[in-house]
Formats: C-alpha cells, sequence, structure tokens
C-alpha cells in the first residue's frame, strides 16, 4: 500500500497538477500585490492633482468609487487564492491518504463546494480580511481627512 502511494505521488501528471495549483496560487497573490501598487499610485496622483489645481477640491470623493472597484477586484483575487490553497490541500491531503480520484487530476475549475456562487460569496467574505478592509479602509479615510483639510 505504501508502494502504491509513492508511485501515485511519482506520476508526472499528479506532480504537475500539484505545480498547476501552486502557480495559480502564486499568481493570484501577485495580482493581489499588483493591485494595490496600482491603487497606492492612482490614489497618489488623484489626490495630488485634486490638492494642487484650484477649484479641484470637490472632486476629493473621485477617489472613494476608485478604491471601492480596486477593492473588490483585490477580493476577487483574495477569493480565488482562497479556493485554490483549499483545492490544494484538499488534494494533497487526499493524495497522502490514497483516495485520489482520477477525475480530480488537472481540475482547474475555481470551485471546491457546490455552491453556484462560490466565488461570488467568498469574494463578498474576503472582505472581511484585514489585508482588504484594512488596507483600503485606510485609504478612504484619508480621502475624507482630504476633504476635511
Amino acid at each position: 500500500m505504501k508502494k502504491e502511494i509513492l508511485d501515485l505521488k511519482n506520476q508526472p501528471s499528479v506532480i504537475c497538477y500539484i505545480e498547476m495549483l501552486q502557480n495559480n496560487i502564486a499568481r493570484m497573490s501577485s495580482h493581489s500585490g499588483i493591485v494595490k501598487a496600482s491603487m497606492c499610485v492612482i490614489y497618489t496622483i488623484i489626490i495630488t492633482i485634486v490638492l494642487t489645481i484650484q477649484n479641484l477640491d470637490k472632486y476629493w470623493w473621485i477617489t472613494l468609487p476608485i478604491t471601492i472597484c480596486i477593492a473588490i477586484l483585490d477580493s476577487y483575487y483574495l477569493a480565488l487564492e482562497k479556493i485554490y490553497r483549499d483545492k490544494y490541500d484538499e488534494f494533497v491531503d487526499k493524495l497522502n491518504s490514497n483516495s485520489i480520484d482520477l477525475h480530480e487530476i488537472y481540475n482547474m475549475k475555481p470551485r471546491t463546494t457546490s455552491l453556484k456562487c462560490e466565488i461570488l460569496a467568498r469574494t463578498i467574505y474576503a472582505f472581511k480580511s484585514i489585508s482588504i478592509f484594512g488596507f483600503y479602509g485606510v485609504f478612504i479615510i484619508l480621502s475624507i481627512i482630504v476633504h476635511i483639510i
């Protein structure tokens, strides 16, 4: 039985599938970082323009919908990253217990439950994360402070 598990773990298809899952997790994390860096740049540009050009201080609110849209995008990437981490953990657990279904290999659909709107539910749930709520909350607070000044 241990030999069967070891043989299955050494199969190129299993190794490739695990690498694909790891690559998706890394890609979603990378996209999240890129979105956060872009938010910093966009926010800096908008606030600089609003503060330096006269008669534009009434447009401070433009940062709010931009911040919310970018936060939604970042939440989406965080949700996908979590889905693929769950897929990875489940697959490795099944691999170690030798209960792999061959149809699971190369199943890259971003779904781990039977919930039809899983990605939407996970995206909404991701808003509770400090990396979303905390990071983008700071930008909203700064926008309000810029308006008060």
